[in-house]
């Protein structure tokens, strides 16, 4: 199965597999604060991610991370996600 996620993603806010839990790309325009561990791959725009000990992430296109605390996402603009929830 081909999949366009980004352009799916915009047309519909998220795309996932079906079949696959835990993984989805999304459209992220605002910030979210997340309380368990993912795994972010960004598609398009760039996205920050805010750590508990006050420092951050900051991910452009084709950048990826796994985290394990939680964290707050904040998309500059807004960002193309892939999320992987463990």
């Amino acid at each position: 199965m081909k999949l366009h996620l980004v352009r799916m993603a915009k047309a519909q806010g998220q795309a996932r597999f079906p079949g696959v839990e835990g993984f989805e790309a999304r459209v992220l325009r605002a910030p979210e604060a997340v309380d368990e561990a993912r795994m972010y791959l960004v598609l398009e725009g760039e996205l920050i991610i805010d750590l508990p000990d006050k420092s951050y992430l900051h991910l452009r296109r084709n950048e990826a991370a796994h985290l394990q605390q939680p964290h707050n996402l904040v998309p500059v603009e807004s960002a193309v996600v892939v999320v992987w929830k463990p």
